[in-house]
């Protein structure tokens, strides 16, 4: 049996193409007076995380639920449930806020040593 090798000639290498372009935060970036403003980092707890990105969710959906037209029954429908998802929503981020103030021993506390 005889094997021959495989030869990708179709294929394009993406990554040679991709190192060469620049993206909008490099540009960004070489237009800020200041670069640490935009490549500092802060350390921010799992729930804290959770809880923005559960507000900006929830938050989006009520705002898009008000484009939603009401005069018809399906555009009640999706109105109301959208409005619904994003209570629901915005209630979790505020329950992942208080978690840690709430509810001391269920995630355990980052010390300064240990992000060291």
């Amino acid at each position: 049996m005889q094997v021959n090798k495989i030869q990708n000639t179709c294929f394009k290498n993406n990554n040679t193409s991709r190192t060469n372009k620049r993206e909008i935060i490099d540009v960004i970036t070489d237009a800020v007076m200041n670069p640490r403003d935009v490549n500092d980092c802060v350390a921010v707890p799992r729930g804290i995380f959770k809880a923005y990105m559960l507000i900006m969710a929830g938050s989006a959906l009520l705002a898009l639920s008000n484009l939603i037209p009401a005069q018809k029954i399906a555009g009640k429908v999706c109105k109301v449930s959208m409005i619904t998802a994003g209570w629901i929503l915005n209630t979790l981020s505020a329950l992942f806020f208080a978690k840690p103030f709430a509810f001391k021993g269920l995630s355990p506390t980052v010390k300064k040593e240990d992000l060291k």
